[in-house]
């Protein structure tokens, strides 16, 4: 496959140039303050149009940062319009054609509604699904007309995959009358429903022709892959696990996929897998010391994948052909010290959405124009900033007692006298997740602020192979340790000040740092935990309560029932260890939040009051398991820091 580069390219060195575009409103003084800091970015999820001529943007819109859409004119590099949807945000932003976009209304980044539709020179916006519908894209457009979506819940259709007609329908809605807008066959713009199989459906795959072939469901207590030709097969399991094997993409053979998985081995690695012999075929790579998969996208050429990129201790690329390779190390050339992604691309290969960023740098969008021969930078996500006063990471490893190698990343204070340093053991939440080497907010905050940061990657963090990621997954009191045994590090290496450490995280890093306070006793000065997680029991009652079918049985099933193992739960419970606290504790949590109940902080927060332990509490309205609200996530963190002041000064 020869793909269209223009020859002059390869002798071209290619310049970014300052950004052509500026908001209509006017934009905050620059400066790290910490509205500044903590402000959301001013645009993302940005998407190109299939033929190169216009981005779509998530933006904060109006005084609160509620989520509006812009559209950029590539070829007047100006903004062409912007909009917001009354109280509700914009999300999941998605070309249908070269002019029409649609776009998801949301609420804390979720419970995703409807589907709206736009077209770049017309006022008029087109609902296609009713706001009453929970839907997703399962299969976005590519060269088809239509594209399938997925009705995860409605009062007015069941459950399952439907044939949307996402262009053309301006007239259809514009027409006299009221047009049906619920996912239903009412809908004149609804085709082809198929229905969920029995089970609790988590994915589709779809093949080439972009029909959907496998599913992925939890059914009858398992959690498998079904697999059919066509809609008229009956559904039939694979023998290919999903607790050890993902489906990556469909090969170009209908019965060719790509899967990752360890296959024997120490990190996981990209396998073709056969559907009619059920077996693992070739490898294709592997990384010797991170798993491929979780972090891993594709870049497309028509059907045709022409390259990939994953996470090492920072973002890597794979290119397939020499020719996208080659334009890889111009942007890197022309945008040096950056990561630098081809994000999307227009069909005809000609122009290129670049995002980039760097620990210290904020991501910032550009436009590679290969006919051309240019570089334009579209817009920065944070232009308010100071970027010379933001502080650089640095990759640190450190060796577990019982062998493992696991990775961190420090962020010092910038233009602070050598340390030690006030520090915070920053944790993340998951704990099926990571930490990586870009652009973080928070970490930024607290370094404006004086203190280092230290973020560890413990065991059970994903990534870094089948001894480190997937066999501790539950080793919750084990990952304490390596919590542990880091912060120590920082304090014998004279990094962190023993006097004035603390720690912190949000859900299961919030966590962690009630686990750091009870079963650390002396360690800390004081811990802040954000929608955290402290009994383990009232976690499987309220997954069954909320009917998380697969969640509920896969905790039970790691951890045992509560009812048959209580000396286990309250061993990794820190709620049953309150009276071994000595330090301030900070609870801060969503009275909305759906994925960890309040109930989990209410109780600490009683807990707290009886064995009369210092405490503050901050119990946040109409936010859920994050703070969207600039306002709130502004009050928030300068209670935050005042906490850290008072108790670390």
């Amino acid at each position: 496959m020869k793909i269209p580069i223009p020859a002059l390219l390869v002798a071209v060195l290619l310049c970014a140039l300052p950004s052509h575009l500026e908001a209509k409103k006017k934009q905050p003084k620059i400066g790290n303050t910490t509205e500044n800091l903590l402000r959301p970015p001013r645009v993302y999820n940005m998407t190109m149009s299939p033929d190169g001529k216009y981005a779509a943007s998530v933006a904060p819109i109006g005084e609160d940062g509620d989520r509006g859409l812009v559209i950029f004119d590539l070829d007047t590099m100006k903004i062409h319009r912007s909009f917001k949807w009354r109280a509700k945000d914009i999300d999941s932003v998605t070309w249908t054609t070269n002019e029409d976009v649609a776009f998801h209304l949301s609420k804390w980044g979720a419970y995703v509604e409807g589907i709206f539709s736009v077209n770049v020179n017309r006022k008029e916006i087109y609902p296609l699904i009713a706001n009453d519908a929970v839907v997703s894209w399962a299969d976005p457009m590519r060269e088809d007309k239509d594209a399938w979506i997925w009705i995860r819940d409605s009062f007015r259709a069941k459950p399952g995959l439907a044939r949307l007609r996402a262009t053309g329908n301006a007239k259809i809605r514009s027409g006299p009358g009221e047009t049906e807008t619920a996912p239903t066959s009412s809908n004149p713009l609804i085709s082809n429903r198929i229905y969920n199989p029995p089970g609790d459906i988590f994915w589709w795959g779809f093949d080439h022709e972009h029909q959907p072939r496998i599913v992925l469901r939890f059914h009858q207590d398992k959690l498998e892959y079904i697999h059919r030709y066509t809609k008229e097969e009956d559904w039939k399991p694979l023998k290919l696990d999903p607790e050890r094997w993902d489906i990556e993409l469909f090969g170009a053979e209908k019965n060719t996929l790509f899967v990752s998985g360890y296959n024997g081995e120490k990190t996981k690695g990209l396998y073709t897998y056969d559907i009619e012999s059920e077996s693992i075929g070739e490898l294709l790579f592997r990384d010797d010391y991170y798993d491929f998969s979780d972090t891993a996208r594709y870049l497309y050429y028509g059907k045709q994948v022409v390259g990939f990129r994953y996470l090492r201790d920072t973002m890597t690329f794979v290119w397939l052909h020499d020719e996208l390779e080659s334009i890889q190390r111009m942007v890197d050339s022309a945008i040096p010290n950056r990561v630098n992604i081809i994000y999307n691309s227009s069909t005809d290969f000609s122009r290129h959405l670049v995002y980039s960023y760097s620990d210290s740098v904020p991501p910032e969008y550009s436009i590679l124009d290969l006919r051309a021969k240019t570089l334009n930078q579209i817009s920065k996500t944070a232009p308010w900033l100071d970027y010379e006063k933001l502080s650089p990471t640095q990759v640190f490893h450190y060796k577990t007692k019982d062998g493992l190698r696991l990775e961190g990343y420090l962020t010092l204070p910038k233009g602070k006298k050598k340390g030690p340093y006030p520090t915070i053991c920053l944790i993340h939440g998951g704990p099926w997740v990571r930490d990586s080497g870009g652009y973080d907010d928070e970490t930024q905050f607290f370094t404006s602020n004086g203190y280092a940061v230290v973020r560890v990657n413990y065991r059970g963090s994903t990534g870094y192979g089948k001894e480190i990621s997937f066999d501790p997954q539950y080793h919750f009191r084990k990952m304490q340790d390596d919590i542990t045994q880091a912060a120590k590090l920082m304090v014998k290496q004279g990094i962190a000040d023993p006097d004035r450490l603390a720690i912190m995280g949000a859900s299961f890093g919030g966590y962690s740092a009630l686990c750091g306070a009870t079963f650390e006793p002396d360690l800390y000065s004081c811990a802040i935990t954000n929608m955290g997680v402290f009994d383990w029991e009232e976690m499987i009652k309220s997954r069954k309560r909320q009917d998380h079918h697969y969640s509920h049985h896969k905790l039970k099933e790691e951890l045992g029932d509560p009812k048959e193992n209580q000396d286990r739960f309250e061993e990794i419970s820190p709620i049953y260890h309150i009276d071994k606290v000595k330090i301030p504790i900070f609870v801060i949590h969503g009275k909305d939040d759906s994925n960890v109940s309040i109930r989990q902080s209410k109780k600490l927060k009683t807990e707290l009051q009886k064995h009369e332990v210092e405490h503050e509490v901050l119990f946040i309205g109409d936010e859920g398991h994050n703070i969207f609200s600039l306002k709130k996530r502004v009050k928030t963190y300068e209670r935050v820091l005042a906490f850290l002041n008072k108790h670390m000064s």
